[in-house]
């Protein structure tokens, strides 16, 4: 059971370096399908199998790489772990079969997108911190080159600005591991990166001061936090659709997944004193980037920004050092994961059909693709946390624990999920109803229109039934988050 955690990180690594070798586009789009099923089928056994009882980190794999530095393969999962894969898998599963169609240099935009999906599992997986650190600098190569070769106008800027961003925050993330590598050989006289090693030592409050800001500057700009998020909306507005959607499905999470896996545990008194700057910089993103969603006329800039939105609702979350509000930050990077997925394919989709993002080139769409006008309207609804789906749950948890310890901050955060309403029924009602206010001339052309075909109802359904499953009968969800946040919280 142990190495089938090592087969799905590389076995999408195994398959893009195939396709070096056999360059077929259709080969490069099955066998993209087909690995990444079994990634999913891999993903869905290790979940099924967890054992939210046990304490401690399951299906462990430790190999000795570079033993002089006391470097290991060394990866495993908790229950935040587990859940991320899975819906990882099922993103990038989504991803592979939206792309069937895809005409333009198809094997690279394929292998790419493969190399993506290994670095993005091994970063959730890793428990030795350089591997970590490999896997997270790994990331940014694929999504660079997919965004600077299959994005839009000002595609290689944006493509720029998200590298550097990110890669300026990985400069810091790799101080505090050195950081903390130097303190561990100064006190025991040996040099380790592994996990558990540094988990088991106790750091001065100085040091946990300093390396939490190190560490969490690298966290706040992959959110994004405020006032970091600015390279977001312009990477999300160039990007192809599956980028967008692998984006905002996976990678923001990773930097919520830093904060519970590292700053919390490694740094619990530093945590403690910075709730206040955590929390002021996540109710600014909660409020702020929700009422810049609704100012826009550009649909993807629009849930690029309510993404940032959700995100100020997880790291509230993370840090309100109560169990179900942590149950709940960690609920919500999957229940976000998927509803922001589905809208970003909901906007490729109409870019595909109509080549504009704008909403005043749109409107009056409904009449005229019907099934996908269904798929839209849910998709919002599982953004903005209706009962009955993902958000819901994850969003009354996380408000729940804030309350109990930080009710003020709790109210203020609830008001986001008031403008989140009110910027998807804007967008709804600009994009697919107002059919009065559309000229006749944009009535034929919708007329011509073709609604979702297979390889978009595939993605659909799979992100929505998921979203209603885990809205519906979240139990054994929690329970395995759970896992997490005693691990982090204790009890």
């Amino acid at each position: 059971m142990e190495n089938l955690l090592s087969l799905a990180i590389f076995l999408p690594l195994l398959n893009a370096a195939t396709l070096a070798f056999i360059r077929d586009e259709r080969f490069a789009k099955l066998s993209a399908i087909a690995s990444s099923v079994v990634v999913f089928i891999i993903s869905l056994i290790l979940y099924l199998n967890f054992d939210f009882s046990k304490e401690g980190f399951q299906f462990e794999t430790q190999i000795p790489w570079i033993k002089p530095l006391g470097i290991s393969y060394h990866v495993g999962l908790d229950g935040m772990a587990v859940s991320l894969i899975l819906m990882t898998a099922l993103l990038f599963m989504a991803v592979f079969v939206w792309s069937i169609r895809v005409e333009d240099r198809p094997v690279l935009y394929t292998a790419l997108f493969l190399m993506l999906e290994a670095a993005c599992i091994g970063v959730f997986s890793a428990l030795d911190l350089f591997l970590f650190y490999i896997f997270w600098e790994g990331m940014l190569i694929p999504m660079y080159f997919i965004i600077g070769f299959w994005g839009h106008e000002r595609k290689v800027y944006a493509a720029n600005k998200f590298f550097l961003y990110t890669f300026f925050g990985s400069l810091f993330l790799l101080l505090g591991l050195a950081s903390i590598v130097v303190y561990g050989l100064f006190q025991t006289g040996t040099i380790s990166f592994d996990y558990f090693y540094h988990l088991g030592l106790d750091y001065p409050l100085a040091l946990q001061m300093v390396v939490f800001l190190l560490f969490g500057l690298a966290f706040a700009i992959k959110v994004p936090m405020w006032p970091f998020h600015t390279w977001l909306p312009d990477a999300h507005v160039e990007a192809p659709t599956a980028g967008s959607v692998i984006l905002a499905g996976v990678l923001l999470k990773m930097g919520t997944f830093g904060f519970v896996r590292y700053s919390l545990p490694m740094f619990p008194e530093a945590s403690k004193y910075y709730i206040p700057l955590i929390f002021t910089l996540s109710v600014i993103a909660i409020i702020y980037a929700a009422m810049m969603a609704i100012a826009q006329n550009h649909m993807k800039r629009l849930i690029a920004y309510s993404s940032i939105s959700h995100m100020g609702i997880v790291t509230l979350g993370t840090f309100a050092f109560d169990g179900n509000a942590l149950n709940g930050a960690i609920y919500m990077m999957v229940a976000h994961g998927l509803s922001s997925a589905a809208l970003f394919f909901a906007a490729g989709f109409i870019y595909d059909r109509i080549h504009s993002y704008n909403m005043n080139d749109l409107g009056g769409l409904a009449k005229y693709v019907p099934t996908f006008t269904i798929l839209f309207f849910v998709s919002g609804l599982a953004g903005i946390g209706l009962p009955g789906l993902a958000s819901f749950v994850a969003e009354f948890l996380i408000l729940l624990g804030t309350f109990k310890l930080h009710p003020i901050w709790a109210f203020i955060a609830g008001t986001g999920m008031i403008l989140g309403a009110a910027y998807f029924l804007y967008m709804f009602k600009r994009v697919m109803l107002e059919e009065e206010t559309i000229s006749e001339h944009r009535r034929e052309k919708w007329r011509a229109l073709r609604d979702v075909e297979v390889h978009h109802i595939v993605p659909f359904v799979l992100i929505l039934f998921s979203a209603f499953l885990m809205g519906l009968y979240p139990a054994p969800f929690v329970k395995i988050m759970e896992h997490t946040t005693k691990l982090v919280l204790g009890g």
